[in-house]
């Protein structure tokens, strides 16, 4: 395989004016060929800035593109600037919300994911639990030549009790092609487009994201330029970062993510933040279920047995799947849930990876939450037990590079193995903060 070039583009508002501009915790350990260095653009007041990762490698006639999207945030120290090189953290960025203000009946919170390699599965909320659920969809905008059945579900958090959370599995589809679709019989029109069948393949990936207004920038950023042609999205954890046991903030999320979520596929794992546990207060017992919002809403194809390219994980919390027709496998790990040598997380990704073919799929990639490698003093060890855990595994399949988030900030390490520099081993990279209301720690 070809040597990987890793390339960060950085795009800004302005340019970064004099003052105080090194983050501690942001490095980049590996100077790659052609890599420039990471450029710190700030305003005097704040700005978001949006990184394009793009993890490219040339092999004859094809080429594999991923791009990764973060916001990352600086704040400009206007006194003794120019002599101070002290990082200023910024201040937490206000909630957006997104009310609903259509008939019960009417499908929201539209969110796309793959299963298997022609399959796609549309998950939506209707506030009516007696909405049919059911996709019509076709070629062209408002003829809909085929249409699906599927199920919904529901669930309890304290007081809370959800929409009707509807889960319609559509196909078989064309690779590289526009569909347009209706859910529940009712309500708009939308349209997604597959991933293609063969390399070059575009991901974009982002973490923490939340609902703030840097999530509104990052997902504006991501849409940006090329109008959001990439093919997939995935998304290491922490989703609705501003839940936390608020259920309708989940809905507000859902609402606020839907134009991008509907259009492309966004594969995601589970963070902290998914968690939602409270055993502090054992006796309501049924109603803290951890992990029962992101479970219900966020249907992930862990179940998909397809013997090819099929995950056969017994669990939401993770799976795999392939992209660019096996050319791409992609792991998403759970740091939530159990992870030790014999437990059946571990079980599963070592049959995972034993099963696939390097001669078939020239990249292996991984997505966990909490990162194996960091800098950031706030954060060190929390990934310990799952890297020592997991992490021969991963080298001894040849992993090609594992993205992270939690730890908010970009940070990049060169291929590395116990804590070794070592050329067979995966390439870390901490994607960042896509938008969740600490701002950077």
């Amino acid at each position: 395989m070809e040597e990987l070039v890793l390339a960060l583009l950085y795009l800004t508002r302005k340019e970064m004016r004099r003052g105080a501009h090194k983050y501690r915790h942001l490095q980049d350990s590996l100077r790659a060929p052609n890599a420039p260095f990471l450029r710190y653009m700030n305003e005097a007041a704040g700005t978001v800035v949006c990184g394009d990762l793009i993890v490219g490698a040339m092999a004859q006639s094809w080429r594999f593109l991923m791009q990764g999207v973060t916001s990352l945030l600086f704040l400009c120290a206007r006194a003794a600037a120019a002599d101070d090189d002290e990082y200023v953290r910024p201040p937490p960025c206000p909630l957006v919300l997104v009310a609903h203000d259509k008939p019960a009946w009417h499908p929201q919170q539209v969110h796309i994911s793959v299963v298997g390699s022609d399959h796609m599965r549309v998950s939506w909320v209707t506030d009516d639990r007696r909405a049919p659920s059911v996709v019509e969809y076709g070629t062209s905008p408002g003829n809909y030549t085929a249409s699906s059945t599927g199920d919904h579900t529901t669930y309890r958090y304290f007081f809370y009790k959800s929409g009707a959370i509807h889960h319609v599995t559509i196909g078989p589809l064309e690779p590289s092609t526009t569909y347009y679709y209706r859910c529940g019989r009712s309500g708009d029109e939308f349209s997604l487009r597959t991933p293609p069948s063969t390399l070059p393949i575009e991901f974009v990936v982002v973490g923490d994201l939340g609902e703030t207004g840097w999530t509104a920038s990052t997902l504006s950023h991501i849409t940006a330029g090329g109008g959001g042609d990439y093919d997939m999205l995935l998304l290491p954890g922490d989703l609705s970062y501003n839940a936390d046991t608020q259920q309708p903030l989940w809905d507000s999320f859902g609402r606020l993510v839907q134009p991008l979520a509907s259009a492309r596929p966004w594969m995601v794992t589970e963070g902290n933040h998914e968690v939602e546990a409270l055993p502090a207060i054992p006796v309501v017992g049924e109603l803290v279920k951890p992990f029962v919002a992101y479970n219900a809403r966020w249907r992930m194809p862990y179940d998909d047995d397809d013997e090819a390219s099929g995950s056969s994980s017994t669990s939401n919390l993770y799976y795999s799947f392939d992209a660019a027709g096996g050319a791409a496998h992609v792991v998403m790990l759970g740091s939530y849930a159990a992870f030790v040598e014999g437990s059946e997380q571990h079980r599963w990704l070592a049959r995972d990876l034993a099963r696939v073919d390097r001669r078939r799929t020239p990249w292996l990639l991984v997505l966990l939450h909490a990162p194996w490698y960091n800098t950031n003093q706030a954060h060190q060890g929390e990934g310990e037990r799952m890297r020592v855990a997991m992490e021969r595994l991963l080298y001894e399949a040849r992993v090609d590079v594992v993205f992270a988030g939690h730890v908010h900030a970009y940070e990049r390490f060169t291929r590395i193995y116990d804590n070794e520099a070592d050329s067979r081993g995966p390439m870390y990279i901490t994607i960042g903060d896509g938008g969740n209301r600490k701002a950077l720690l």
